[in-house]
């Protein structure tokens, strides 16, 4: 039989996402779910900024107006009305222009799906906090677990295609539906999206996510109005066509709230990539470095890593997603917050001078860990640096504070730790539509 058609029938596992009881979640998984939650909302919040979300926004013109008002809140300055599938799509867009999104291995960014299409359908619906949250760990727990399931075959992206489906199944939880069709409606309506984009730095591929947080909403209002879903074809496409199945007890697992998947993701802490981030942190371990002195950098690291090995082209997307380029911007200007990747040519020459390969001591510790080796030579000697997983990671967690700290430099404004004391007390909010009343 084909091993595509072998994969377990989705329908357990989502049913069974969509029934988590809240009150059986441990405390310090709700927490950290919410954490998540805030974290997302923040990225996106400081993603809006960009020139083309606004001018999505308010109209280019033409043909096309400004959206259209809704009850689902825009993530941009004032945040305005607008219709949920739309609310949606900019917000989940927005969330990726930083490359500060969360995620999951061995692949994926499941929040920045799932938490956008949520939150747009629990404003539409007056849902409570607790609703929401209960809803973004559905359909969390469902991408993950896809993401476990399948082996991606390179250059398909990871963005845009198993995020849908957990972005439908938190809608359909907070619409009280059955989530097994609107789940089927969104796997058969797939993107297919490469990572050649990044390397150029073609920006609407940062829509991937917008058009699967759409998607999430977009399937429950075609399911809802009789449309079906195909139950084979997520494993005939990525069971076969552009991936494998290699781990199908992933989707038929009981579920834990003990130990739900958004346990064990990591949270961002640098504005690029998270294939470099080990390499990164092993920079910043070495300390200050002579830069003008430093003849050669070798990246060692896992062959997964290698995806982005390659020279950035300047622009602000190549250069994230560019081993090279981050290395050296973080050498040059100490930090890797999203400033340091704008194109410089200081930059890039000594980008130049960093070599990245795959060590073979190295390559069995993935994905449980990535570790990455630094090796910096200078005429005064030789400095070495390994990490085994960033800072962020959930073996090594981020502290509040640097969760705290990240959101408002994102966010900005006069106060915006209210506005993050806020996110962080959804659980106690009684209308989800009122979240950003009087923000600024």
């Amino acid at each position: 039989m084909d091993s595509a058609l072998e994969a377990p029938d989705l329908a357990p596992l989502v049913s069974s996402a969509t029934e988590l009881k809240l009150d059986e979640v441990p405390q310090d998984v709700l927490d950290h779910a919410v954490r998540v939650f805030a974290d997302t909302v923040g990225v996106a919040i400081g993603g809006a900024k960009r020139p083309e979300i606004a001018a999505y926004v308010e109209g280019a013109g033409g043909l096309f107006g400004p959206l259209a008002r809704g009850g689902a809140s825009l993530l941009v300055p004032g945040f305005p009305g607008a219709e949920p599938a739309d609310a949606a799509f900019v917000n989940a867009t927005a969330g990726t222009f930083l490359d500060l999104d969360e995620g999951c291995r061995p692949t994926g960014h499941p929040a920045m799906h799932v938490v956008p299409a949520a939150l747009a359908a629990a404003q539409a619906l007056h849902a409570t906090g607790r609703e929401l949250i209960a809803a973004v760990l559905g359909g969390y727990e469902v991408t993950a677990r896809l993401f476990e399931a399948y082996k991606l075959t390179y250059p398909l992206h990871p963005h845009g295609h198993f995020g849908a489906v957990g972005a439908a199944v938190a809608v359909a939880r907070l619409a009280g539906v059955d989530p097994v069709e609107p789940a089927a409606v969104a796997a058969t309506l797939p993107l297919l999206p490469v990572w050649q984009p990044c390397f150029e730095g073609a920006t609407a591929r940062n829509a991937y996510t917008g058009r699967a947080a759409s998607l999430g909403l977009d399937a429950n209002r075609m399911a809802a109005s009789g449309f079906t879903g195909s139950r084979e074809a997520q494993r005939e496409a990525f069971g076969g066509l552009v991936g494998a199945l290699s781990r199908p007890e992933a989707l038929d697992a009981p579920l834990d709230p003990d130990r739900l998947r958004i346990t064990r993701n990591y949270m961002k802490l640098h504005s690029a990539c998270a294939l470099s981030h080990s390499a990164l942190d092993a920079v910043f371990a070495l300390g200050p470095l002579p830069v003008e002195e430093v003849s050669r950098v070798e990246v060692e690291t896992v062959s997964n890593n290698l995806k982005i090995s390659r020279q950035a082209r300047p622009n602000d997307l190549s250069t994230r997603f560019s081993t090279q380029y981050a290395v050296a911007a973080a050498m040059i200007h100490g930090h890797a917050r999203p400033e340091a990747f704008e194109p410089d040519e200081r930059v890039a020459e000594l980008a130049g001078r960093v070599e990245v390969r795959a060590a073979e001591d190295l390559e069995d510790s993935w994905p449980d860990a990535a570790p990455a080796r630094v090796t910096v030579h200078t005429p005064s000697g030789v400095l070495t640096e390994r990490v085994e997983n960033p800072h962020g990671h959930h073996s090594d967690p981020a502290r509040p504070d640097e969760l705290r700290a990240k959101f408002e430099a994102l966010v900005g404004g006069e106060d915006p730790g209210v506005l993050h004391d806020r996110l962080l007390g959804v659980a106690e909010v009684g209308d989800v539509a009122e979240l950003f009343e009087g923000a600024a």
